[in-house]
């Protein structure tokens, strides 16, 4: 949210969530930037979402206390997905929050989740090698959405092991995030797993028009 360009700054990502809005989020993990915003900021803009955001590993320093919730369910026909956000481990942490270990966190979660759910995803800021890691040490996971990786991915990797799909939507850079869209296309089997039929990483370039809601909405933000 902090890190959504000028207007994200400005507004303490409260642009960037009414933006989220509009396009109909139905999840979002919570990373290092959402963090910097501070506890009563942060707490703000996750209550004005209309849309779970997640964290199964960030909790308030000193306590065991998480600060949001860590998973959320979402209907697709008659399967049940389960949804966990994970927050990657910065190289400091900030005096308000602590952030866990994720691959404990998601040991520890993901086994109640997939009680509850046909199929888990994991939605998470952490780079696209370890997160790749993760899902081939935490069995029961069917698709992790990891970010930051050297160069995007072509296609979407399996993991070793675990056949965890694991794939990278965005390449996140200084002023630069959102100028791509991942779209991955998958069967969901009656057994709630998934299988791959297509994926693409599209630039978000001049040729798409601006969408004219989403104009009016972000105009409203304009000095």
């Amino acid at each position: 949210m902090v890190g959504g360009g000028k207007l994200g700054d400005q507004t303490r990502g409260e642009a960037v969530v009414a933006g989220m809005n509009l396009m109909g989020y139905d999840a979002m993990a919570l990373g290092l930037k959402e963090a910097d915003l501070g506890l009563e900021v942060l707490r703000q803009r996750i209550e004005e979402a209309e849309f779970p955001i997640l964290s199964a590993n960030l909790v308030l320093t000193g306590t065991k206390s998480l600060v949001t919730e860590p998973y959320t369910f979402l209907e697709a026909g008659s399967h049940r997905l389960g949804v966990i956000g994970l927050t990657r481990v910065p190289q400091e942490s900030g005096s308000s929050f602590q952030i866990l270990d994720p691959q404990e966190a998601a040991a520890r979660y993901v086994p109640e989740v997939a009680e509850q759910a046909d199929t888990v995803i994991v939605l998470t800021n952490m780079k696209y090698r370890p997160a790749l890691a993760l899902a081939a040490a935490v069995p029961g996971i069917d698709l992790v959405v990891a970010a930051e990786p050297a160069q995007l991915p072509t296609q979407v990797t399996q993991a070793p092991g675990t056949g965890t799909l694991v794939v990278t939507a965005e390449q996140p850079l200084v002023r630069h995030t959102g100028r791509r869209v991942g779209k991955l296309v998958v069967t969901l089997g009656m057994d709630g797993d998934l299988t791959t039929v297509s994926w693409l990483s599209k630039a978000m370039d001049k040729r798409f028009p601006d969408d004219i809601q989403m104009k009016v909405l972000l105009d409203k933000y304009q000095p």
